[in-house]
């Protein structure tokens, strides 16, 4: 079900660290998962996630009926999406092993591509985020659009945070019985646009045990104007700018920075 179009990654060593807390860690989140769908929807099929990590947003549009292409980088996030889908008529889905920047697959007539959960930000260079925007578009057909959705770089918020180590979480996980604690320490560098963080997953078992998984990572956040321009260096043009999944527009309090754009029909005046 997956299938591999590079050899390794070292990036994807980070990622599938993840792959073990991941579904836990966004079980409650759910916020983008009506609006993804409503616009899969109205926009039709094929569909291609960059980024589809374990299928949580993936699973829902299958379940669906849609025929979707999920592409990662990581292999351990992208074995538990193929787990989940052994359970589902799993015959228009196709997982693919790559990389954003330079995945190249058959088809280049998509309707619908979307890239959620500040995924793009992982890319720490505007010249790599451009690089996945552009092979985006060159996915999708003629009419066809994208979704992109950032978290809104407010910097009040950014630095209340500012290297503290929160208790951002917990839970137990039913596999192994040991209690999850999940850290989080952040730090930000303005000029260069960057959050650098770090999750720390502690397990403590009934025995006592205990074990740390440390996962950092660097998001490269973007204003609004530089999203909008890097859609248009991409090929497309954007047509909305919505600040949360229920449709607000962008303001300065927003949480989220969502952008929706069209590739444009070479034909139509």
């Amino acid at each position: 079900m997956i299938s591999h179009m590079t050899t390794s990654h070292p990036e994807s060593d980070l990622f599938d660290r993840f792959a073990r807390f991941y579904d836990e860690d966004y079980r409650d989140y759910d916020d983008d998962i009506e609006a993804i769908v409503t616009l899969a929807a109205k926009c039709g099929d094929p569909i291609l996630e960059l980024g589809c990590g374990t299928g949580r947003v993936l699973l829902p549009l299958v379940m669906a009926g849609h025929s979707i292409t999920g592409v990662d980088i990581s292999p351990a996030l992208l074995a538990r999406a193929a787990e989940k889908l052994r359970s589902q008529d799993a015959a228009n889905v196709r997982l693919v092993e790559a990389d954003l920047r330079t995945f190249d697959l058959p088809e280049k007539s998509f309707a619908f591509a979307f890239c959620t959960s500040n995924t793009l930000m992982h890319f720490t260079g505007a010249d790599d985020q451009i690089a996945v925007l552009r092979n985006a578009a060159r996915h999708l057909r003629p009419g066809g659009r994208l979704l992109i959705d950032l978290f809104n770089p407010d910097l009040l918020r950014l630095f209340a945070v500012e290297g503290m180590m929160e208790l951002a979480d917990r839970w137990r996980d039913a596999q192994t019985g040991a209690e999850v604690l999940k850290w989080s320490v952040r730090r930000v560098d303005v000029a260069e646009q960057l959050q650098e963080t770090t999750f720390i997953y502690e397990e403590i078992f009934a025995d006592g045990r205990t074990q740390r998984t440390v996962c950092p990572f660097i998001l490269r956040f973007l204003w609004r104007s530089e999203a909008e321009l890097m859609l248009q260096v991409a090929g497309l043009q954007v047509e909305d700018v919505l600040g949360s999944f229920d449709g607000d527009p962008y303001g300065s309090d927003s949480e989220h920075l969502i952008l929706i754009a069209v590739k444009p029909d070479i034909f139509s005046k």
